[in-house]
């Protein structure tokens, strides 16, 4: 039995797969085992970038209808308990390390009977579900952890699927092309089943035609997401509507659109008041994030090429005049040649470090791939503090390049500020 929630993360956190997963069959018979078949609505959200920007528009504006809407994201940027929010709530220390007692007394016994581990992402999403249980939730959004096809959240019974975007993430799980990602993401996409998607022009003929094959009902929001500008939120319209985000970026406008039509699915006169204060109340941390003023530090957790692309469009409009410098590291398995030289546009100079990660890349093979002047000094904290003391007055610290990383950097800069 666990007296601590470290002793609880510690076991959690070393739960492993022990064989690549081929089905869902494990995590569904987790669910029934222990009564956790959610009977409430959910909406089941995938895609490359946005999940969980597009999750919290959701969830924010439908807590604003009085629901106590559950909240299943993942990964965490400040702390574990993001994965598990109801309303502006996330599930307490308390909580986690109660059902992670009774998670381990299962799992003990799942492994002597069927010989076989259920993983941290599980017994994560396993948690949630009896959280939401026993608080008696009304509705539940639900984020994929990678793909959707074979991703343990596919397997509930989802009444509305959500596909923010495809892009080249994760491609040794997914595939190597965008069709061959595409189409995991298009698992989550049921027969007869409602998608909403703001997917590229070029992979909509195969979303049409997938969704022709099992007679679900494709929507592409997309097309009616115009007139984006960027001030202190994120303003655009969208069926002709005006709107502002509280999450700064253009591709907020996308993220926010898809949000208003799933919120319309579950409520179709939802007044047009309660949709723009859940849009404007919003707040995820570690995307498009200014975490200072003075000096202007902003964090972005981009790491792939799809996101850095989006965060280098909307910084050209956000930083126009100023010089950027960015402060930089990625894991090895991301595609950082690609990443650094889109961020090329705008940088006028890289600190390149590491992650305390076993997937960490040497800074050096980052220096490989720009022309642009460059610092290396392999402690993330002592090569923050050297670009924050060399930063002029008109300049801009962008910090991108991996979630983990800007999740310790955040740490980092917050208690120097406090």
């Amino acid at each position: 039995m666990f007296n601590t929630v470290e002793e609880a993360y510690d076991w959690l956190f070393q739960q492993k797969k022990l064989s690549k997963r081929k089905d869902l069959s494990r995590i569904e018979r987790c669910c029934r085992e222990l009564s956790l078949m959610p009977s409430f609505p959910m909406i089941h959200i995938a895609g490359t970038n946005g999940k969980g920007s597009t999750a919290s528009y959701i969830k924010n504006i439908l807590k604003h209808t009085d629901r106590h809407v559950g909240l299943f994201v993942s990964p965490y940027v400040v702390c574990f308990n993001e994965r598990i929010q109801i309303n502006d709530r996330m599930i307490s220390n308390a909580e986690i390390l109660y059902y992670a007692n009774q998670l381990k007394e299962y799992a003990d016994g799942y492994f002597h009977k069927y010989a076989d581990c259920i993983p941290f992402f599980e017994l994560t999403l396993l948690m949630a579900l009896w959280y939401f249980k026993d608080r008696k939730i009304d509705m539940a959004v639900i984020e994929c952890g990678v793909g959707g096809l074979l991703d343990a959240t596919n397997f509930l019974p989802y009444d509305l699927a959500v596909i923010t975007n495809v892009g080249y993430d994760h491609m040794n799980t997914l595939g190597n092309t965008l069709e061959e990602i595409a189409l995991h993401k298009l698992g989550i996409v049921k027969e007869n089943m409602t998608c909403l998607t703001c997917v590229e022009d070029a992979l909509k003929p195969l979303f049409i035609s997938y969704a022709e094959r099992i007679h679900a009902n494709m929507v592409f929001v997309d097309k009616e997401v115009k007139d984006i500008s960027l001030k202190q939120h994120t303003w655009f319209t969208y069926k002709e509507v005006s709107y502002h985000a509280g999450l700064l970026a253009k591709y907020q406008a996308y993220n926010a659109a898809l949000a208003i039509e799933a919120v319309r699915f579950i409520e179709p006169d939802i007044p047009y008041d309660l949709i723009q204060a859940g849009l404007e109340s919003t707040f995820w941390p570690g995307r498009m994030e200014w975490v200072s003023h003075k000096p202007e530090i902003l964090l972005d957790g981009a790491h792939n090429i799809h996101g850095i692309r989006g965060l280098v469009d909307s910084l050209k409009v956000l930083a126009a005049g100023r010089r950027v410098s960015v402060l930089f590291s990625a894991l090895h398995d991301k595609d950082f040649k690609a990443m650094i030289a889109e961020l090329d546009s705008i940088a006028a100079r890289y600190y390149f470090t590491t992650i305390e990660d076993k997937r960490s890349t040497e800074p050096m093979e980052f220096a490989k791939f720009t022309k642009r002047p460059y610092q290396i000094v392999s402690s993330y904290t002592e090569c923050l503090d050297t670009a924050v003391k060399e930063l002029a007055e008109d300049e801009l610290l962008l910090i991108t390049g991996s979630l983990h990383f800007i999740s310790s950097v955040r740490s980092y800069l917050m208690n120097k500020i406090q």
